[in-house]
């Protein structure tokens, strides 16, 4: 009988060191698929941010003092002229904006969307994956300009307000559900903010 009970309590022993080697090795796992996530949210990040903070900087360079550099404001897209040649003429209209949701449908991410830029109209070039985009336009006394703005105020725009927030396409792992696009998955996330962000022709 003490050999059955001895059988029995060796058993559940190695069930529970088991159990405890596995609970560890998934905290691991998971440990490290979040560090992963985050590095790769942080590139994700600052390669889109590099590109906006560089062009929205020097939006209007090249612009004559007659002419209005910002040709169109929105929450989500903004348009503006520039001297991408710097060679005087002619001038290049360049525009942001961003795509929606259902191009990224394969993706575990309900939320991304690309940011995309064009020059004179042409083809949209991808910037970033992002799960938010958000522009604000200050005036020089302070003010916020209601989006979109109004043709009469886009002279007012002194500085823009970039809000980007960029989520791991892939979840960490699912919290209760799993697959393309369901909405409680869990991913890697950076939030960036650049509340003075002004060009110094913007204001023609």
């Amino acid at each position: 009988m003490n050999e059955i009970f001895d059988y029995i309590s060796s058993v559940l022993m190695g069930g529970m060191l088991m159990v405890n080697v596995l609970t560890a090795n998934d905290i691991a796992t998971e440990t490290y698929s979040v560090y992963e996530g985050d590095m790769t949210v942080q590139e994700m990040l600052v390669t889109t941010v590099q590109v906006l903070e560089g062009e929205f900087r020097n939006m209007g360079y090249g612009v004559p003092e007659a002419e209005r550099s910002v040709l169109g404001a929105d929450s989500t897209s903004i348009t503006f002229l520039i001297d991408l040649a710097q060679d005087g003429a002619p001038l290049d209209t360049v525009r942001y904006f961003t795509g929606t949701c259902s191009e990224l449908s394969y993706t575990e991410n309900e939320r991304d969307h690309f940011v995309y830029r064009t020059v004179n109209g042409a083809s949209g070039m991808k910037v970033g994956v992002v799960t938010l985009f958000r522009l604000r336009y200050i005036t020089m006394g302070g003010d916020q300009l209601a989006t979109p703005v109004p043709t009469d105020r886009l002279s007012e725009i002194h500085e823009v307000e970039i809000t980007l927030e960029v989520q791991n396409p892939y979840a960490v792992h699912g919290a209760g559900a799993s697959g393309v696009g369901s909405g409680n998955m869990l991913h890697s996330s950076s939030y960036w903010q650049q509340t003075r962000l002004a060009s110094q022709n913007s204001r023609r």
